[in-house]
C-alpha cells in the first residue's frame, strides 16, 4: 500500500510540474556556431543546435564585412526543415546540426570577415532574440577547419517577418533603399500636382523669360536643386535626431500629440482653414528672393531655397508626415537623400517648364483639389495607425470605419449621380460605404474571439518600472511585467491564446501590466534584460510590495488553464 502511494504521488507530482519554469540556456549553448572554408570558392556555416532548439529559416541573413568588395551567391539551404506550426502559419525551421554552405563569387583576398545574424527559439515556449555573429574565415588553406566566432561587441540588428513589418519599414532593407527613394520622388511628384507649385511658376518664368533653350533649362535644373537641397537639409536634420528621439515617440502622450497634429494638418487640406508661415516673415523672405540675381546659376538655388520657404500651405502637412516617417529611420543620409528626392520630384513640373515653355503643363482646375483631398484621408489614415498602438481594438475598428465612410459622403455615395464621371464616383463611394460598414459591425458584434485585449503600459528603463511598483505598491495592487517581442512568434501565442482568455482577463484586472517591448533588441532592451535576469522572452515577472515573487516566474508560453493556476497561487500568497 506504501508503495502504492508513493507512485500515486511521484504521479501528482510530475504532472503539477509539467509547467514549471525551465532555465533558459545561453544562445551561445542553444546555437553553437562556427565555420570554415571548404575551398577558396566555398564557406561553411556550421551551427550545432541543441536538443529541444530550432533556428528559422526566415531569419539567415549574411553580410561580408571585409572585404567590401566580395561578392557571395546565395546560400544553399539544405532541405531537411521542419514545419512548425505557429499563429503565422507554417515555418519552416533547422534542428540538429545544420551546415550552410555559401558560394563565394568574387574576393580580392585571403580572408573573409563575414557577418552571419539569425534568430531561434525553444520548445519549450521561448525564442531568443536575434543573433549577429563576426566570423573571419582563412581562404588560403588549412580548408574544414572549424574557425569560432571573434569575440567582440556587435550592434545587434533586429530580424523580422513580413508580417511583423510596417508597410514603410519594409523599405529600410539594405536591398529596399533604392525602391524607397523612388517612393519619395513619387510622392514629390504627386505633390506637384496640387496648387502648391503653383505660386513658383511665375517665379520661374520671370528668371527664364527671354533666354536661350539650354541657359533657361540650366536655370530651371538650378531652381529644382535649390528646392531640393533644402528639403535633403531637413531630412538629414530629422534623420539624425530623430535616431536619439525613438524612445520618446513611443510614449502614449507623444503618440496622441503627433495624432491630433496629423488630423489638424489633414483638416487643412480639406479647406477647414490655412497653415502657413506669419505675414511679415513671408514677406521678408519674398523680398529677399527678389534681390537675387535671376540671370546667374547661383541665384537661381538662391531663388529655389527661398521660394520652397514661402510655398502654398497645402505642402506643409505631407511635410510634417515625410518629416515624421523619416524620424523613425534615425538615419541621416537615408532621410536627406529621400527628401532630396522628393524636392527633385515636386520640381518636376518646373523642369518641363525650363524645357518646353508653360505650354505643356495640364491646366489648373478641380482635379488639383481632389488630390488635396486624397491627401488629407491619407494623413487621417496615418493619425490611426499610430493611435491603434495604445487604443482598444474596438476604438481602433471605429476609428478606421469613419475613414472610408467619410471618403464615401466625399464620393456623393448618397448624392445624385447625372455625368458619367459622377457615376463612377458614386459607385467607388458606396464600396466604400459598405466596407465602413462591415468594420463597425466587426467592432460591434462578439465573435469567438471578441474579448476586449489586456492594456498593458509600455515601460523603457528600470526606473519607470520602479516607479509603477512603488505607485503599485501604494494601491496594494500586485504587478505583472511581460518581456514581449515581435519577433518571438510564443510571445504572439501568449498575447492571442492566453491573454485573450476571458477567465485569464478577470483574474488580471486588478494587476498592474507592465511590458517591455524588446522588439529593437537595443542596447537599452539588453540592459533590462541583465537587470532583472531575462534570457529569453516571453518571460513574465510577479511583483508584490515592490519585490518580484521569484518562484512564480513564467519563462515561456503558457495555456490559459495552467497560467490561471499560476494567477491563483498568486493571489493565494497576497
Amino acid at each position: 500500500m506504501k508503495y502504492i502511494l508513493f507512485c500515486f504521488l511521484l504521479f501528482l507530482s510530475c504532472f503539477s510540474n509539467s509547467y514549471a519554469v525551465e532555465t533558459p540556456i545561453s544562445a551561445n549553448q542553444a546555437f553553437s556556431f562556427s565555420a570554415t572554408a571548404k575551398n577558396n570558392q566555398t564557406i561553411l556555416l556550421n551551427w550545432e543546435i541543441a536538443p529541444g532548439y530550432y533556428l528559422y529559416l526566415k531569419d539567415f541573413k549574411f553580410i561580408a564585412v571585409k572585404p567590401t568588395t566580395a561578392v557571395l551567391g546565395d546560400p544553399i539551404y539544405p532541405s531537411n526543415t521542419i514545419l512548425l506550426n505557429t499563429i503565422e502559419g507554417k515555418l519552416k525551421v533547422y534542428s540538429g546540426r545544420l551546415i550552410l554552405p555559401i558560394p563565394i563569387i568574387h574576393i580580392d583576398q585571403k580572408t573573409l570577415v563575414l557577418q552571419a545574424h539569425y534568430q531561434g527559439c525553444s520548445k519549450a515556449g521561448y525564442c531568443y532574440p536575434p543573433i549577429t555573429k563576426m566570423i573571419e574565415i582563412n581562404l588560403a588553406g588549412h580548408y574544414l577547419k572549424p574557425t569560432l566566432p571573434l569575440n567582440i561587441d556587435i550592434a545587434p540588428i533586429t530580424l523580422h517577418t513580413a508580417s511583423e513589418k510596417s508597410h514603410f519599414a519594409q523599405l529600410f532593407e539594405a536591398h529596399s533603399v533604392p525602391l524607397l527613394i523612388i517612393g519619395f520622388l513619387g510622392f514629390g511628384i504627386l505633390l506637384s500636382l496640387t496648387p502648391c507649385v503653383l505660386p513658383m511658376i511665375p517665379i520661374l518664368s520671370s528668371m527664364i523669360v527671354g533666354r536661350e533653350h539650354k541657359h533657361a533649362f540650366l536655370l530651371s535644373l538650378f531652381y529644382v536643386f535649390g528646392m531640393s537641397i533644402t528639403y535633403a537639409a531637413a531630412g538629414v536634420f530629422f534623420g539624425y535626431v530623430g535616431g536619439n528621439v525613438q524612445i520618446i515617440f513611443q510614449q502614449p502622450w507623444i503618440i496622441i500629440c503627433f495624432s491630433i497634429l496629423f488630423i489638424i494638418m489633414a483638416l487643412s487640406l480639406f479647406g477647414l482653414f490655412q497653415l502657413q508661415l506669419p505675414e511679415k516673415l513671408r514677406s521678408k523672405i519674398a523680398t529677399a528672393s527678389y534681390h537675387q540675381k535671376g540671370g546667374t546659376y547661383f541665384g537661381a538655388i538662391m531663388m529655389g531655397i527661398l521660394s520652397t520657404l514661402i510655398l502654398s500651405p497645402c505642402v506643409t502637412p505631407p511635410l510634417v508626415a515625410a518629416f515624421g516617417f523619416i524620424s523613425q529611420t534615425g538615419n541621416a543620409i537615408l532621410g536627406g537623400t529621400a527628401l532630396f528626392a522628393m524636392g527633385v520630384g515636386m520640381g518636376a513640373p518646373l523642369l518641363l517648364i525650363g524645357a518646353l515653355g508653360t505650354r505643356v503643363l495640364p491646366k489648373s482646375g478641380a482635379w488639383m483639389n481632389a488630390i488635396k483631398i486624397a491627401m488629407g484621408f491619407i494623413l487621417l489614415a496615418i493619425a490611426i495607425n499610430m493611435l491603434q498602438r495604445i487604443l482598444s481594438e474596438f476604438a481602433v475598428l471605429i476609428l478606421w470605419a469613419t475613414l472610408p465612410l467619410g471618403a464615401a459622403i466625399y464620393l456623393g455615395a448618397f448624392a445624385t449621380a447625372k455625368t458619367p464621371w459622377m457615376i463612377i464616383k458614386k459607385v467607388i463611394g458606396i464600396i466604400l460605404f459598405i466596407a465602413s460598414i462591415t468594420l463597425i459591425v466587426k467592432a460591434v458584434l462578439p465573435t469567438t474571439q471578441k474579448k476586449s485585449a489586456l492594456v498593458f503600459q509600455p515601460v523603457h528603463s528600470v526606473s519607470q518600472i520602479n516607479t509603477a511598483l512603488i505607485k503599485a505598491e501604494k494601491n496594494n495592487q500586485p504587478v505583472l511585467l511581460d518581456f514581449y517581442a515581435n519577433w518571438c512568434i510564443d510571445c504572439k501565442e501568449l498575447d492571442a491564446l492566453t491573454f485573450h482568455n476571458p477567465a485569464v482577463q478577470a483574474k488580471l484586472s486588478h494587476f498592474v501590466l507592465l511590458r517591455v517591448d524588446l522588439t529593437n533588441n537595443s542596447a537599452n532592451d539588453q540592459a533590462l534584460m541583465k537587470k532583472y535576469n531575462v534570457i529569453a522572452p516571453p518571460t513574465i515577472l510577479f511583483f508584490k510590495n515592490g519585490r518580484e515573487l521569484t518562484a512564480q516566474r513564467l519563462i515561456g508560453f503558457l495555456p490559459a488553464k495552467p497560467f490561471l493556476k499560476k494567477i491563483s497561487q498568486i493571489q493565494v500568497s497576497d
